[in-house]
C-alpha cells in the first residue's frame, strides 16, 4: 500500500470547510494525536527518509513504518501499520529502547477528518492543527501499487485546486518543522 498526500500550509481551516459542505463531504471524525517518534542513531531515520512512530488516540494506539518519500512534490511512500493496545504499546517501546532506540520527539495535533468523493475516489481530507507549528491541509489517497502514484497524485492536485487552495504543497514532515525550530 502506498500513501499518496499532498500536505498545504494554510492561514485557517474555514474557507475549505465552507468549499467542503458545498461538496457533499463528510466529516468522519475529530482527535487529538499524540505522535511519538523514535530513531536508533545506527539506522540513521532521518538521513534515509523513513521514520517509526507511535501514534496515541485516546486508549488507540498504532505503531507505524513510513518507507522514503518517492516524489519531491507529494509524501508518497509505503506505510505499514500495527494496531496495539496500551499494554502492547508499552512493551514495544521497551523493546526498542531496549534496541538502541530513543525517542526523538512528540507531536501534538489536532485533527478534523473528512471525506470526500472526488474524480470517482474516496479522499481523506485532513484539517491539522499542530501545536508550535501552525495550520495544514492534508489531503491524502492511498492506492494499491506504485503504477497508480502518479493518477492518484493528480487528482489530489485538482481538488486543491477546486479546494482553491494556493499553497504550494510541502513534503516536510511535522516532525522535521518541530525539530527546525527547535
Amino acid at each position: 500500500m502506498f500513501e499518496v498526500e499532498l500536505k498545504y500550509p494554510v492561514a485557517r481551516h474555514d474557507d475549505i470547510r465552507q468549499q467542503l459542505l458545498v461538496m457533499d463531504s463528510t466529516q468522519t471524525g475529530i482527535s487529538e494525536h499524540s505522535d511519538e517518534y523514535f530513531n536508533q542513531t545506527l539506522l540513521d531515520f532521518a538521513g534515509n527518509d523513513i521514520a517509526l512512530r507511535i501514534r496515541s488516540q485516546e486508549d488507540s494506539h498504532t505503531l507505524t513504518y513510513k518507507g522514503p518519500n518517492l516524489d519531491t512534490r507529494a509524501k508518497i511512500r509505503e506505510e505499514i501499520e500495527i494496531k496495539l493496545n496500551t499494554q502492547d504499546k508499552e512493551k514495544f517501546r521497551n523493546m526498542l529502547f531496549g534496541m538502541g532506540f530513543h525517542s526523538v520527539l512528540l507531536v501534538r495535533k489536532q485533527r478534523e477528518s473528512i471525506a470526500v468523493r472526488w474524480k470517482d475516489e474516496d479522499i481523506e481530507i485532513c484539517l491539522d492543527t499542530i501545536e508550535g507549528i501552525g495550520t495544514f491541509v492534508e489531503l491524502e489517497l492511498v492506492v494499491e501499487s506504485k503504477q497508480q502514484v502518479d493518477s492518484a497524485k493528480a487528482i489530489l492536485e485538482s481538488l486543491a485546486k477546486e479546494l482553491s487552495i494556493n499553497s504550494e504543497p510541502t513534503t516536510v514532515s511535522y516532525l522535521e518543522m518541530l525539530l527546525d525550530k527547535q
